[in-house]
């Protein structure tokens, strides 16, 4: 598959893509940035030969945040073509894994986008937060929803409220991050945890997020006899589920193949 973005470098490992923002000088997230992740994401989901995506920033910064260069237009009226929620929900409910390798700061928009992906592993130099409130206006994409849920509304609203940041400890011991590596390991980690990913059962994988994301919408009887059950009428006739049960009695690694 070919890659050729302005905004995005993109490289290919096996079934692993790494997408690196790419709009310096803060990796802003931009009308071209979120069309080339559009269009990556569209290009990779019905992809068999890619399993996992791994997103990440070039340079110092995982991403500042919104293009503040682009505010102008918006508060001219101007609707942009691309709307990051929209993107962001497409990330959130992506059938594939992706994790976020955040290898600098990850304000406003940049954390937003890493709370949509699905793991997150951190630099130890990093902060992160949602200093909307600094400018005037609140979290827009999804931060005022998602990051609560994920580190509790007490602390998500210290952030929001005063603008702090949040360094990548601290981010970790509140549920944020799977982990939090030194700065030049950041890649590295989330690449091998890519590998692994990737031979493991992606329809397993696809069935496993979906469960856990709708679940937390609803009580937890009917996210097991609704959500989770659907899920294991989803699989039980699989091909990877026959793979993955004679692998077992085999006593070999199994070779999963999305069917």
């Amino acid at each position: 598959m070919e890659f050729n973005y302005e905004k995005l470098i993109v490289e290919q490992d096996g079934m692993v893509i790494t997408a690196a923002i790419n709009h310096p000088p803060a990796n802003a997230m931009g009308q071209g940035v979120l069309r080339d992740l559009n269009d990556l994401l569209d290009k990779c989901e019905h992809d068999d030969g890619v399993r996992v995506i791994i997103i990440t920033g070039s340079g110092r910064f995982f991403s500042a945040g919104a293009d503040i260069t682009e505010f102008a237009e918006l508060q001219a009226g101007k609707v942009p073509k691309y709307d990051g929620n929209e993107i962001y929900f497409k990330i959130e409910n992506y059938p594939k894994v992706i994790i976020a390798a955040i290898n600098g700061g990850a304000y406003g928009g940049g954390l937003e986008l890493a709370c949509c992906c699905h793991l997150r592993i951190m630099s130890e130099a990093a902060t992160c937060g949602l200093p909307e409130v600094k400018l005037g206006l609140n979290p827009g994409w999804g931060g005022t929803q998602r990051l609560p849920r994920l580190i509790g509304p007490t602390k998500a609203l210290e952030l929001m409220l005063t603008g702090d940041f949040m360094s990548a400890q601290e981010a970790y011991n509140r549920g944020l991050l799977n982990k939090v590596v030194p700065a030049d390991k950041v890649l590295e980690e989330a690449k091998a945890l890519a590998k692994r990913l990737a031979d493991g059962a992606p329809l397993a994988q696809r069935e496993i997020m979906r469960a856990v994301r709708l679940g937390l919408e609803t009580n937890i009887r009917a996210g097991v006899l609704g959500i989770e059950r659907a899920a294991s009428k989803a699989l039980q006739f699989s091909e990877d589920f026959k793979e993955g049960s004679r692998a077992f009695l085999e006593k070999r690694k199994p070779v999963f193949k999305g069917r």
